[in-house]
């Protein structure tokens, strides 16, 4: 196929999934350019001024359940965040990369980045009876908090009851299992602190 057809059916493509995206956001919110939703994107749950100006979900993303987003966060394809029976927040200028999984009770601040393939979970379960299911034995949360200015690295995993202090990195493929000083470096399975931002 001409290179030349190619371009105008991927404008003709982006026109109108942009399209979408403003009916959606004017019909939801009453303005054209207050939230950007991608295709196959979907949202329940949430109350209408719970999400902030200038958001964007794209494609095949789904928030579902008490979730409250600041302005100007970046949410990538395939990115599922879950409230379940809890909530979550996002802070602003936050951005979350694709293919990540955020679940029950979690915080997170401003300016944070999450990398592709992160898992934050804030709820676990409930194995102490081997005479019963680990399934019926229900399942806690102690909640994560993820401060602001953080980055988290690709397929890390960040577990129920951390804390991720401010300006803090977490290493590319790092189970986080306990809290993190504000300004460290972590890294490992299960992740230990590396060094301080702060060091000269």
């Amino acid at each position: 196929m001409n290179h030349n057809i190619v371009r105008i059916l991927n404008r003709i493509n982006r026109f109108f999934k942009e399209l979408k995206s403003y009916v959606y956001s004017f019909l939801v919110f009453g303005s054209f350019k207050y939230f950007y939703i991608g295709k196959n994107a979907s949202i329940s749950g949430l109350k209408l001024n719970s999400i902030g100006k200038g958001c964007h979900l794209m494609d095949n993303s789904e928030i579902r359940g008490r979730v409250k987003i600041g302005n100007n966060v970046f949410i990538h394809e395939n990115v599922l965040i879950r409230a379940n029976m809890f909530s979550i927040s996002i802070g602003d200028n936050t951005t979350i990369n694709r293919n990540t999984n955020i679940l029950s009770q979690v915080k997170i601040g401003a300016n944070v980045s999450i990398a592709p393939n992160v898992v934050i979970i804030g709820a676990n379960h409930v194995f102490a009876d081997p005479n019963k299911t680990i399934k019926s034995q229900g399942s806690t949360s102690k909640g994560i908090v993820i401060e602001d200015d953080v980055w988290i690295a690709t397929n890390s995993s960040i577990l129920d009851g951390v804390t991720i202090g401010k300006g803090s990195v977490v290493a590319a493929g790092a189970v986080v299992n306990k809290d993190v000083p504000p300004y460290s470096v972590v890294g490992g399975v299960p992740a230990k602190i590396l060094k301080s931002r702060l060091a000269n």
